[in-house]
């Protein structure tokens, strides 16, 4: 049995505990402090490379990312690094206090396997990496183990390019299969020295030459076919089927033309201003279709041309060149046409033919204006009440235009207004004679002082005056003498006109004038002498002297005579 603890000894025991207590806290304290200082000394280096060369790979500790000198717990652990183009490292690490170097990780060159095959064989075949490539020829391809990369596949046939990108991954087979489809296209022309040139439908070139060819190695699909055959240009598109020859014929259609023009030596232009000779000129090889062009030489209006080119068939065309001169004068012609100035019209017509003698339509222009123009005149004939005159116009109008109905109905009118015209004219002719005396003697001073004297014959007029107008006039003047100057004057006023159809009747007045002499001397040496003739009449003279009226009867007298004697009535 346990002696019992001594109170003595149990109160030292009560003294040291807090001792104790102290003791182990300082030695927890340090153990924390030693693991920590330990820990953080505790750490994984490491490098990697590939083949020797430093790479930026990734590396983890238990699935989480690490990276070279980082700090680590104590226990197990799984590292692994990774690179892509590299095989996988892993390891089981055991970690305790301290650094932990596990040196260089040189990783292993991750390889896979590139199977390519080319059918038709290829003739160039290209397969370019960054660490392997290899190009050959006429080949059908080729299955190779090569590093994990992507690598370009060019495949180059005669016309057809490829050029593809493969990734080869590790311990896998990258498959890449070329198949183009390919078909043959034989060409073939009508003409020779005919060109071709084939693109496809985006407009790059395939092959070019001359027909007859035969292309191989085509695509299937369609293309642009552009034949050339001297100068001429035809675009077509071709469509090639693989696996056959495919059989494609241009033809190239043509016509002719021949261009003929008098005067010759007419340029030939197109539209575009191309210049294709002179008259007369013949252009063979033209396409079918309307072929615009234009004949210029100076001093004569540009003719365009239009024609139908038709294949194998010539067309022509002949004109007669119209000079400037011509077609100025017609337009002008034309416009006083339109302003019914038939004069200038026929004025500018002449001008015309004689720049184009025995033109038809300046002629047919000549004629309308012609008739025109005496329709025009006729119609002012007939406003003035000349019937007569109106329808004689009306008669050389119809000649110039004998459909016109305008100028028909002109002359049945006036016809039915000529009789009307008829009387009046000659009522006016039978009183003309007296008309015209009275209008002369109007003239003359104190005329009406003096008697009237007429005559009547049975000759007419026009016989009478021996073929003078069916009305005319005679004035006579005669001085009668003094002993030192001019005592008077005799004027005589003789009017014969048409008084029946068969009767002349003869007017005449004799008038007597006295001389009134006003002499002056303006100057030393001036003398001016005025005279001043006052009518022999009672009304005017205060003393009527036996020679005054001697004069007055002399005058009558002799006057009466001469015309009876002129008339061939003296003594009737």
């Amino acid at each position: 049995m346990d002696a019992p603890i001594s109170p003595k000894r149990l109160g030292w025991l009560r003294g040291v505990q807090p001792l104790l207590w102290w003791l182990l806290l300082v030695l927890v304290l340090f153990g924390i402090h030693t693991h920590q200082r330990l820990m953080e000394k505790t750490r994984l280096i490491f490098k990697v490379t590939l083949q020797g060369q430093a790479v930026d790979a990734s590396a983890t500790l238990d699935g989480k990312p690490i990276i070279s000198g980082q700090n680590i717990s104590l226990g197990s652990h799984a590292f692994t690094v990774t690179y892509p183009k590299g095989e996988t490292f892993s390891s089981n690490l055991s970690i305790w206090y301290g650094e932990h170097n596990l040196g260089t990780i040189d990783l292993k060159r991750a390889k896979g396997t590139l199977a390519v095959s080319a059918d038709p064989p290829a003739p160039l075949l290209s397969i370019r990496g960054p660490e392997w490539s290899v190009t050959r020829t006429n080949s059908s391809g080729l299955t190779v183990t090569v590093p994990t990369d992507q690598y370009i596949v060019e495949s180059s046939y005669a016309h057809w390019d490829q050029a593809d990108h493969v990734t080869v991954k590790a311990d896998s087979t990258a498959t890449w299969r070329i198949a183009p489809q390919f078909g043959a296209v034989q060409l073939s022309c009508n003409q020779s020295n005919a060109t071709f040139e084939l693109r496809t439908l985006d407009d790059q070139p395939v092959e070019w030459g001359e027909f007859p060819s035969v292309i191989t190695e085509l695509v299937e699909g369609n293309y642009i076919l552009i034949s050339e055959h001297h100068g001429h240009e035809r675009d077509q598109t071709l469509s090639v089927k693989a696996g056959v020859t495919n059989d494609n014929r241009v033809e190239f259609q043509y016509g002719a033309a021949v261009l003929e023009t008098e005067p010759a030596g007419a340029a030939v232009e197109d539209s575009n201003g191309r210049y294709w000779g002179v008259t007369p000129l013949n252009l063979p090889e033209l396409l079918p279709g309307t072929l615009q062009l234009t004949l210029h030489r100076s001093g004569y209006e540009a003719v365009p041309v239009s024609l139908e080119i038709t294949a194998d068939q010539t067309a022509t065309f002949r004109t007669n060149l119209v000079s400037t001169g011509y077609t100025g004068a017609m337009k002008s012609a034309r416009q006083y046409m339109d302003a019914a100035d038939y004069v200038r019209a026929l004025q500018a017509i002449g001008d015309a033919l004689v720049a184009k003698p025995g033109d038809t339509e300046a002629m047919a222009l000549q004629r309308e204006a012609t008739g025109l123009g005496q329709v025009q005149h006729a119609k002012t004939l007939g406003a003035m009440g000349n019937y007569i005159d109106g329808d004689k116009e009306l008669e050389l109008a119809l000649q110039s235009l004998p459909n016109n109905g305008e100028i028909k109905q002109l002359i049945a009118d006036y016809k039915q207004h000529e009789p009307e015209q008829i009387e009046r004219l000659r009522v006016e002719r039978l009183n003309r004679p007296k008309q015209v005396f009275n209008e002369l003697l109007g003239k003359y001073n104190g005329a009406d002082l003096f008697d009237e004297h007429e005559l009547t014959t049975g000759k007419p007029a026009k016989e009478a005056a021996s073929a003078k107008p069916e009305t005319y006039e005679i004035v006579a003047m005669q001085d009668v003498s003094g002993i030192l100057s001019v005592s008077g004057q005799r004027r005589c006023i003789i009017v014969c006109g048409q008084a029946t159809d068969t009767n002349t009747e003869i007017l005449y007045k004799v008038m007597e004038y006295e001389a009134k002499h006003n002499v002056s001397m303006p100057g030393l040496l001036a003398f001016k002498d005025e005279v001043q003739y006052i009518p022999i009449h009672p009304s005017t003279i205060t003393n009527m002297t036996d020679k005054l009226k001697a004069q007055l009867q002399a005058g009558v007298s002799n006057l009466t005579v001469r015309i009876q004697g002129a008339v061939g009535q003296l003594g009737c």
